[in-house]
């Protein structure tokens, strides 16, 4: 009786923890998607924003079929691409798709104290997203 009460209770939290996470992806989904399109900071640095020699990207985000999809405004005549963006609690992660931008995805990570630049990463080669609208 003890083992499945203790069961019950694991599968309890667990679901309560799933259903959380996919709240707060939906949360990340609607803050992504909900501007018209988003500037994209780029630069090697060590600051914590982007200084005025950092290369800008304007990208806007949508969802199609339950999925987000980022893609660069305007859209490049050589080396373009839509990207399917992988969503999560915290944040988000994409792969480049422009050839000059070739490597690992960058993650960026959520921050809702900073209503200029929410979303970030913390890596030497730093990103940061600003709303346009």
């Amino acid at each position: 009786m003890r083992f499945s009460l203790i069961s019950l209770l694991g599968i309890f939290l667990s679901f309560g923890y799933s259903a959380d996470s996919a709240a707060d992806e939906s949360r990340i989904k609607r803050i992504l998607t909900t501007p018209k399109s988003w500037t994209m900071y780029l630069e090697f640095t060590d600051a914590p924003t982007p200084s005025d020699r950092s290369q800008k990207f304007i990208w806007e985000y949508v969802e199609q079929d339950g999925k987000v999809i980022g893609r660069r405004v305007p859209r490049l005549a050589f080396g373009d691409c839509d990207t399917e963006i992988s969503v999560r609690a915290d944040g988000f992660s994409f792969r480049w798709c422009d050839p000059q931008l070739c490597g690992g995805g960058p993650s960026l990570s959520y921050d809702q104290n900073d209503s200029k630049y929410p979303f970030k990463n913390h890596e030497p080669r730093k990103l940061w997203l600003q709303a346009n609208d």
